[in-house]
């Protein structure tokens, strides 16, 4: 029992003592967190959006998928099924809708993904500038 006491105590001393040392590592990991959160404000900032695609784009994919997923489970046989169920829905609308929302899809990854490769446009006092640099 004396052996465990005198172990823990030594264990608590040279816990102490060695946390004295580790101000400076605990000084360059806050460090290191910080630059780290700036790249990835840095990154964030400069990938941007387009706002206006993003908006259109979902827009689209929630009205297509409500109009092609209404077509297609709202049958007019009533509440039971029978014969002929697949013929009740609106298969032509169905798929308008979910090419709708595809199209609103689409959008959303051009106006996300996309927006770094759009023109820059400048309007300044008595001049517009357009900046698009082409690559192939």
């Amino acid at each position: 029992m004396r052996g465990l006491q005198t172990g823990i105590a030594a264990l608590l001393i040279i816990g102490l003592a060695t946390s004295a040392f580790a101000g400076d590592l605990q000084q360059s990991i806050a460090k290191a967190a910080e630059q780290q959160q700036q790249q990835q404000e840095e990154r964030a900032s400069s990938r941007g959006t387009s706002k206006p695609l993003v908006w259109l784009g979902s827009a689209l994919f929630v009205g297509g998928m409500a109009v092609g997923l209404y077509s297609f489970i709202n049958n007019k046989n009533g509440g039971f099924s029978e014969f002929g169920e697949a013929n009740a829905v609106n298969k032509k609308l169905g798929a308008a809708g979910l090419a709708t929302a595809f199209i609103g899809g689409t959008l959303i990854f051009l106006g996300s993904h996309r927006a770094s490769h759009s023109p820059s446009v400048t309007i300044g006092a008595g001049q517009v500038k357009v900046l698009k640099q082409l690559s192939w």
